[in-house]
């Protein structure tokens, strides 16, 4: 779609993951997450293979997926609890309530995918975004959580529930919460509005704080897109050099950052592909976002 343009699309081969994490980089991991940041894990065909080489690698190492779950098969699912990762499903209401975000799944196949994982002897998690509109069938998710085995049940905030949604035409649909920005009808319109309100310095909505606690060092954790692109962190691997700089400060400020960056550790190896991190830190020392301290920095990990 063209107010997608940007995104990725691309699945990392068994035999490229095994390039950036040899065998002995596997050994010394105690957790890795699969978690969609444009994407759903499931989707990719080594997906099964990548699970089983880290199990084999790393036997203690926990394995923690975050999916949609409406794709792939019974077989496919029972697969994945050989490897033994925690799963968690998003199952964001019932079925009338779950399809207003999660558009194009199946509540019904959602369900069965996660019978066949648990049936396996899988650990599933139903995780449960929290909205306005579903927020009355928390109490009896949680009970069908219990019926059906999953391992736990959990509801999470995180600022989606006020949103305009769109079709794959780039038509609205249905609208959930009350939105802050002036009423649209369509995607590129909002797009719009979106770079007018962000390109306007005046407009960010949090001020720079005093200290950045960077959770991804604290953790000594990296991200990884699907292409092979290292960040720190998801929250600055959101925004790719590829995609629409134009509309948020934190997109183009990673954009000039990143500008000399060999950051694809396929293509030149993950310790090259993170040399770009010191500047990262260094902008945290800056004192506005004009001098360069990256807003997405002190959005996430900013502490007064």
């Amino acid at each position: 779609m063209q107010h997608n343009a940007g995104y990725p699309v691309e699945n990392i081969t068994i035999d490229n993951f095994k390039k950036v994490f040899p065998s002995s980089f596997v050994g010394q991991l105690d957790y890795v997450k699969f978690n969609g940041n444009f994407g759903d894990f499931n989707m990719n065909p080594h997906a099964g293979d990548i699970l089983s080489y880290l199990r084999q690698h790393s036997p203690k190492i926990d394995l923690e997926i975050h999916t949609n779950g409406s794709a792939r098969n019974y077989k496919f699912w029972r697969a994945m609890a050989e490897s033994d990762p925690v799963i968690f499903f998003d199952l964001d209401g019932l079925e009338d309530t779950h399809c207003l975000h999660r558009v194009g799944t199946s509540f019904e196949k959602i369900l069965k995918n996660a019978a066949a994982f648990i049936a396996a002897g899988g650990r599933a998690v139903w995780k449960m975004l929290v909205f306005e509109h579903n927020k009355q069938q928390i109490e009896e998710c949680r009970h069908r959580a219990k019926q059906l085995g999953f391992k736990d049940f959990q509801i999470s905030n995180d600022g989606r529930d006020h949103a305009v949604v769109f079709d794959h035409a780039g038509k609205i649909t249905h609208t959930i919460g009350k939105p802050s920005h002036p009423p649209v009808d369509n995607a590129q319109t909002l797009m719009r509005w979106k770079r007018e309100y962000y390109n306007n310095s005046t407009k960010y909505p949090n001020a720079p704080k005093n200290k950045i606690d960077c959770l991804a060092k604290r953790n000594n954790r990296i991200y990884m897109s699907s292409n092979g692109d290292i960040y720190p962190c998801c929250w600055l691997g959101i925004a790719p050099r590829t995609y629409d700089e134009e509309l948020h400060l934190g997109n183009s400020q990673l954009k000039s950052l990143m500008k000399d960056a060999k950051n694809n550790a396929i293509k030149y190896g993950l310790e090259t592909a993170m040399a770009w991190f010191n500047l990262v830190e260094e902008s945290w020392k800056k004192n506005t976002f004009d001098s360069g301290k990256l807003y997405r920095c002190d959005m996430y990990c900013g502490k007064n």
